[in-house]
């Protein structure tokens, strides 16, 4: 689950169960932790770990800056083209502290909605986006409120085909509304 993230894990595990997940591939922590090496973002991540506020822009920016290796960048592009196959992608933050069994990070990471899998510099922006939200003020001081050690704190990125839904929803295997012997489905 640390390379995959939270996210990736369990549609990992829903794959194994064989049940129906919509292609899906995953850009692994690896890629986060080589971010965090490279001087834009370790000079942001020493901001934050110093208790500054960064403003999201800023964190955005020093993410876009930093280099990624082309091999890297090619295999992510080769990826995504195979998991949209010609129809547009969702790129969504999977964090190795998120949904936490005494906390929840829920809308605090970004996704990036109907990705076009042919435009090459938009899977890449869209990565850099969720990559740099698990350093937005948010998580971050959300991670500090509930005593979670940042160097705990990776992103992973899954990549799945967008599928033409009339609802969505969401199974919670306990109840958040407190009744912990029940399950609630959440359909919109």
């Amino acid at each position: 689950p640390h390379r995959l993230g939270g996210k990736g894990a369990a549609l990992d595990r829903l794959v194994a169960w064989g049940l129906p997940v919509p292609a899906t591939a995953v850009v692994t922590t690896h890629l986060s932790e080589v971010m965090l090496g490279t001087a834009p973002v370790k000079e942001v991540i020493s901001r934050l770990r110093a208790g500054e506020d960064v403003p999201p822009d800023e964190v955005d920016e020093a993410f876009s800056r930093a280099e990624i290796p082309a091999a890297t960048l090619a295999a992510i592009a080769d990826a995504v083209a195979t998991v949209g196959a010609g129809s547009p992608v969702a790129v969504r933050s999977s964090a190795t502290v998120e949904d936490l069994a005494d906390s929840s990070f829920a809308g605090q990471y970004r996704s990036i909605l109907n990705v076009d899998p042919t435009d090459v510099g938009a899977v890449d922006r869209a990565v850099r986006a969720v990559l740099a939200s698990l350093w937005y003020p948010a998580p971050t001081a959300y991670r500090r409120a509930f005593g979670i050690d940042d160097s705990d704190a990776a992103m992973a990125v899954v990549i799945m085909r967008m599928v033409p839904a009339e609802r969505a929803g969401v199974v919670f295997t306990v109840d958040p509304g407190g009744r912990h012997d029940h399950a609630r489905v959440e359909v919109v």
